[in-house]
């Protein structure tokens, strides 16, 4: 394997970290009481950039995974976070279920992101 493919592997994994961290930071923020303030300013100067960077790689991340496709958990994370988009634009569903399934994905993603990153990767391109 190539280092070329390796670096496009990685790449393929990083594009779904953005969309994890802002779903995931939201949880939080939602979680911990906090005044208007605070919670304007999370959202202004942490999670609107985070998410302009989710929206452009994300569907990077999705093209990457269909090239991948062999690596089952690059499919896995695009269904995902396909679904978890439908889920955010459409709210279906009660608000617990909604909550839920935020906490639900964003532990996932990074759950999978640190299996590539920390174990699968030695294996599939070993130096």
């Amino acid at each position: 394997m190539s280092t070329a493919q390796r670096t496009q592997h990685d790449l393929a994994y990083g594009c779904f970290l953005p969309g994890g961290v802002v779903i995931l930071i939201a949880a939080i923020a939602s979680a911990i009481p906090m005044d208007d303030a605070n919670i304007a300013g999370i959202g202004f100067l942490v999670l609107i950039p985070l998410t302009l960077v989710a929206l452009i790689s994300v569907p990077i991340g999705i093209y990457f995974s269909i090239v991948f496709r062999r690596d089952a958990v690059l499919p896995l994370l695009s269904v995902l976070t396909i679904f978890m988009f439908a889920e955010v634009v459409a709210e279906a569903g009660s608000v617990t279920f909604r909550e839920a399934t935020v906490w639900v994905y964003g532990i996932l993603v990074w759950a999978l992101e640190a299996s590539w990153f920390l174990l699968r990767r030695r294996r599939t391109y070993p130096t």
